[in-house]
């Protein structure tokens, strides 16, 4: 339960990466295909698609990160809660 509860948050997080993005890491994380099979089905040369994974799983890495807490969990197995949203309005935060 808590393995589909996180991969329904990261696939989330995937999901408001740029296209570029987001069709890197759909392929090479999800689909498991190799840097040269992903550099094919884009049009893309191999090192051009290492290159945007490589931007790809940053970025995601950095949303992942401000979007989640990640632990483990009492049986030892990794977890994440999403973290709150908050924006700063004028001299207010607001929970969203």
């Amino acid at each position: 339960m808590i393995r589909q509860e996180m991969n329904g948050c990261i696939r989330e997080i995937i999901e408001t990466l740029p296209e570029g993005f987001r069709s890197v890491i759909v392929l090479s994380e999800l689909e498991g295909m190799k840097d040269a099979e992903i550099a094919d089905i884009l049009g893309l040369s191999l090192q051009a698609a290492k290159i945007r994974l490589h931007r790809a799983r940053s970025q995601l890495k950095k949303e992942l990160s401000m979007a989640c807490v990640f632990y483990r969990d009492d049986r030892n197995v990794l977890a994440c809660d999403r973290k709150s949203l908050f924006v700063r309005i004028g001299e207010k935060t607001v929970a969203t």
